[in-house]
């Protein structure tokens, strides 16, 4: 099953900082919180993914940098 929108943001948006392996990780996490399947996360699944990626990200990155990739993927994901 491809990949949603939603999706697809995750990973562009975590990718240049964790890796696309990570970042396929952190999708994962977010998917299994949210009780869905890659291919069906929207827009609605954001408020999930960034409780699920913002002590991750604050951890690996430091909270400023957090705080923008978790804007950048509201941004992007929930156009």
């Amino acid at each position: 099953m491809g990949d949603s929108k939603v999706a697809t943001e995750v990973v562009r948006v975590l990718t240049p900082l964790l890796g696309p392996h990570t970042a396929r990780r952190a999708l994962a996490m977010v998917c299994k919180r949210a009780g869905k399947d890659s291919g069906s996360l929207g827009p609605e699944d954001l408020p999930v993914a960034h409780q699920t990626l913002r002590p991750m990200l604050r951890t690996l990155v430091g909270k400023d940098i957090a705080v923008k990739v978790l804007a950048d993927l509201g941004a992007q994901g929930g156009s």
